[in-house]
C-alpha cells in the first residue's frame, strides 16, 4: 500500500528558495571578474579600517531604513493580491540567487574567509530580516491570517528592530571581532 504525501506550501518554498541558492552560486561563479569590479556602496566598509562617526551610521541608518521598509511594503502589497502564494516563491527564490551571490563573492574575494565575513555582515540583523520573511511568508501560506493587525505590527517591529541592528550594531559588532580591521 502506497501512502500518498501531498506537498505543502513550505515544501514548494523551500524547493524555491534551494533553486535560488543554486541558481546563485553558479551565475556568481560565472560573472566573478565582473562582480568584483562592480560590488557596490559597502565595499568600503569592508575594506578600509576607518571607524564610521555618529553622523556616517545616521546616513547609512536613513539609508537602510529606507531600503528595507520599501522592501517590507513591496513584500505586503504581494501578500494583498491574488498572486500572493506564487509571487511569495519567486520571493524566496529571488532571496535564495541573493544570498548565494553574496557568500559567492565573500569568498571570491576572501577565500574561505569570506564565509566568516559574510556571516558578520549578516548578524544579527539578518535574523531580524529572517523571521520578518516567515511571518509573511506563515501569513501568505494562512490567507485568513493577513487580516490581522497582529502580523503588520510583528512585521514592522523585526524590520525597524533589523534596520537599527545593521546601521549601529552591524559595523561595531565588524570592529569588534576584528575579522574585517
Amino acid at each position: 500500500m502506497r501512502i500518498k504525501r501531498r506537498i505543502t506550501y513550505w515544501d514548494l518554498w523551500l524547493i524555491c528558495m534551494m533553486g535560488g541558492v543554486l541558481t546563485g552560486t553558479i551565475w556568481a561563479n560565472l560573472l566573478s571578474r565582473e562582480l568584483l569590479g562592480q560590488i557596490g556602496f559597502f565595499d568600503g566598509l569592508y575594506q578600509t579600517g576607518r571607524i564610521w562617526d555618529e553622523g556616517e551610521k545616521r546616513q547609512l541608518w536613513r539609508y537602510v531604513i529606507k531600503q528595507r521598509l520599501g522592501e517590507a511594503g513591496l513584500g505586503g502589497l504581494i501578500a494583498m493580491t491574488p498572486f500572493a502564494a506564487p509571487g511569495y516563491l519567486l520571493l524566496a527564490f529571488g532571496g535564495g540567487f541573493a544570498v548565494a551571490a553574496v557568500i559567492s563573492v565573500f569568498t571570491l574575494e576572501k577565500g574561505s574567509m569570506g564565509i566568516l565575513y559574510w556571516l558578520i555582515s549578516v548578524l544579527p540583523h539578518g535574523i531580524c530580516y529572517l523571521v520578518a520573511a516567515m511571518v509573511m511568508t506563515a501569513a501568505v501560506s494562512e490567507k485568513e491570517n493577513l487580516k490581522k493587525i497582529r502580523v503588520w505590527l510583528a512585521v514592522g517591529a523585526c524590520v525597524a528592530l533589523g534596520t537599527f541592528l545593521e546601521a549601529w550594531t552591524g559595523p561595531e559588532l565588524m570592529k569588534i571581532t576584528g575579522v574585517l580591521w
